[in-house]
């Protein structure tokens, strides 16, 4: 190595060491014999010059190679390249020929295969020629078989039918004449028994006339001439009130635990008079919802009275404040009053005191009320500031309460005390019969409202003695109050008048399914 280079580097015109000392020629030199001695190191310079040189080489070198690498790799790609295309030639020619071949190969094995369908077809065609013509032929036997059997069927359907016929013919005829008979005798047998029902349906309403002219003849003179029977009646219907207070009610307050259970029964009680509606069905399940809660009282009698005395009084203030702005709200809460009534005998005895105690005019009763005990018995409130209602108010209330009462003495076949015709013929003809003096408009309110809930039932009920009185309510009674003009007398008399012009009364509406 020389200079710290390797050995096998070259350099233009000689080796390393002759060009070193040509160009830097020795000027001193000193000979001294040879032995051990330090080595001097270079001076600065000289590595300077040393490093030049040799990066001067080291660059020469590299390009030299960066260049033949270059030129390697130029003939190299051309090599590639040569090599390249002939393969891509070598390849087109060879996919040619494969794809030439394959071509008169594929196009030998499609006419082959077109031949062979054709053939195939026209064997075919030929099958299917014979086939159809095979199958025509037995078509055209079935067809004559089949038209052969009809005609053979439809010549012995038309041989039988006309056996049908003629014995269908024979026991229709036999049957109608059986019928005609029959029938006749039947006629005759109708004949005679209408005739029999109608003769005793006529004496039955002629004796039943009779019996309800005697009792309206009675009635009438009752009412006419004893009032003081009426007011009997209507002060035994206060003492029941009392007799309520003193008996249940106050010893019901005074047992804690009884005052307890009822109010939870009254709670669960209260709300079904507010869900009544004018669905018959739906009223007869509220009914017995209520039944069904009063039954369980019955195990202990005060609690038992106590819940029927609510109830009678739950039905009036709902008559006293629903009905006066819907009347027609009267049929449903008279209807759960009468169920009541039918399955509860004893409910009577406590409705009926509500009833007269709240309206007294029901039992035909009426009294002055210039004094303070005349308002009470007539069932006068007072407000709050300790004053009578006034006449309107009072009117209305007692109105919706006798709207109630009048529905219910033609709600039920059962006639129930004073829920009957007989009470409702009771309450118009001791009106009419009523001191004139006493009469006030309350009194026609309470007739129209009458007249409205059950004045078409009651007409049908008794017929021509109905119109007798029912043409007094609406014309003289009426006519003879006439200076005073109650309104309510003018409304009745416009009821009437209706009647008269259309031969119905148009009462409240009936309640649907």
């Amino acid at each position: 190595m020389r200079f710290a280079l390797p050995d096998e580097l070259e350099y233009p015109g000689g080796s390393a060491s002759t060009q070193v000392l040509v160009k830097y020629p020795v000027s001193d030199a000193t000979i001294e014999p040879i032995g051990p001695r330090v080595a001097k190191p270079p001076s600065r310079d000289d590595v300077n010059v040393m490093y030049k040189l040799i990066s001067a080489q080291t660059n020469e070198w590299m390009k030299r190679k960066a260049h033949e690498i270059a030129k390697q790799q130029t003939d190299s790609t051309a090599s590639i390249q040569r090599v390249q295309d002939q393969y891509d030639s070598s390849i087109r020619m060879l996919s040619d020929q494969f794809n030439n071949r394959i071509q008169l190969q594929t196009q030998s094995v499609e006419k082959v295969i077109q031949d062979e369908k054709t053939r195939i077809r026209l064997a075919e065609e030929a099958e299917k020629r014979r086939l159809e013509e095979e199958a025509r032929r037995k078509r055209l036997e079935k067809e004559r078989l089949q038209r052969e059997e009809e005609e053979r069927r439809r010549k012995e359907e038309a041989r039988r039918k006309a056996e049908q016929e003629r014995i269908e013919a024979e026991r229709k005829q036999k049957e109608a004449e059986e019928k005609r008979k029959k029938e006749e005798q039947r006629k005759c047998e109708e004949t005679a028994r209408l005739k029999a029902e109608q003769e005793e349906k006529a004496q039955k309403e002629a004796e039943l006339e009779k019996q309800r002219a005697e009792q309206l003849e009675k009635e009438q003179e009752q009412a006419t001439t004893n009032f003081k029977s009426i007011e009997k009646s209507f002060l035994k219907y206060k003492q029941d009130i009392q007799d309520i207070k003193t008996q249940i009610v106050a010893p019901l307050d005074a047992n804690r635990e009884l005052k307890k259970q009822v109010n939870q029964y009254k709670r669960k009680i209260n709300p079904k008079f507010g869900q009544l509606s004018n669905s018959m069905s739906h009223t007869r399940t509220v009914s017995m919802e209520v039944y069904n809660l009063v039954v369980p009282t019955q195990s202990n009698e005060l609690v038992y009275k106590w819940i029927l005395n609510f109830i009678a009084k739950a039905i009036i203030d709902q008559a006293e404040t629903e009905v006066i702005v819907r009347p027609f709200a009267a049929r449903p809460l008279a209807a759960l009053a009468y169920f009541l009534l039918e399955k509860f005998p004893d409910f009577e005895y406590f409705l009926t005191a509500r009833f007269i105690k709240k309206c007294p005019y029901i039992l035909g009763y009426t009294c002055s009320i210039d004094s303070e005990e005349g308002r009470k018995r007539m069932g006068w409130k007072r407000n709050q500031d300790n004053k009578w209602e006034d006449d309107v108010k009072y009117d209305e209330r007692v109105g919706g309460i006798c709207t109630v009462w009048s529905v219910m003495t033609h709600q039920s076949n059962a006639q129930i005390g004073i829920y009957s015709h007989t009470s409702s013929w009771k309450f118009v003809a001791r009106i009419l019969n009523t001191d004139i003096n006493l009469i006030r408009n309350t009194h026609f309110e309470l007739l129209a409202n009458w007249w409205e809930a059950t004045g078409g039932d009651f007409a049908n009920e008794y017929g021509n003695q109905s119109r007798k009185l029912m043409f007094a309510m609406v014309g003289a009674f009426v006519d003879i109050v006439a200076s005073k003009r109650f309104p309510a007398a003018a409304r009745l008399r416009l009821l009437g008048e209706e009647w008269q012009t259309r031969g119905t009364i148009q009462g409240l509406k009936q309640m649907e399914s």
